[in-house]
């Protein structure tokens, strides 16, 4: 699994993409603070069922990935619990991005590696009926989101960079961060 540098934040991530690719900002940080930079693995659940999640766990991806999963946005119940959550990390996800709510989130909270963005809580269970659709692509609103695209989650929101366009884009990161921080020490001084 590929190491990305501390630095990279969502922040830079939007600045060098020109904005493209940020996923709506009603999709948070279930646990202030957190951060994961990993490849997508997508999947698209059905409103109020949650079988989609239970079918990327029978073939887990490599660990590290985020899986990132879309077709919650108007469901009541949620994508997924504590077990769910300890799960997922046990089998290496590093994430959860997901326009769904979930439940159970002082564990999901409490849990060591695992992250999740959402759009909110709720006790509801989902049912696990189907259809689940697992890998290909997935959109959430005009974000298209594929397996292998680079996931950037923070404080700040989410941003999805195209897999073929990294390397390009960590560069423009990259530059953004130097101007940011030549400011920075400008702005510092002038403090003095």
């Amino acid at each position: 699994m590929r190491e990305y540098p501390e630095w990279l934040s969502a922040t830079l991530a939007s600045d060098a993409s020109e904005g493209k690719g940020v996923l709506p900002n009603y999709i948070l940080p279930l646990l202030p603070g957190s951060r994961v930079v990993g490849p997508a693995y997508v999947a698209l659940m059905n409103q109020d069922d949650n079988l989609a999640i239970r079918k990327v766990l029978e073939a887990p991806p490599e660990p590290g990935t985020v899986l990132v999963v879309a077709g919650g946005h108007t469901s009541r119940t949620a994508t997924v619990g504590d077990l769910l959550a300890l799960e997922m990390q046990n089998a290496g996800l590093a994430g959860l991005i997901t326009d769904g709510l979930v439940r159970d989130s002082r564990e999901i909270k409490a849990l060591e590696v695992f992250r999740v963005w959402c759009r909110g809580v709720t006790p509801t269970a989902s049912r696990k009926d189907g259809p689940a659709v697992v890998g290909g692509r997935i959109t959430f609103e005009e974000t298209i989101v594929r397996d292998g695209d680079l996931v950037i989650a923070d404080d700040d929101g989410v941003v999805i960079w195209p897999h073929e366009q990294i390397e390009t884009l960590l560069t423009r990161a990259e530059a953004r961060l130097q101007q940011d921080n030549e400011r920075l020490a400008r702005l510092r001084a002038q403090q003095r």
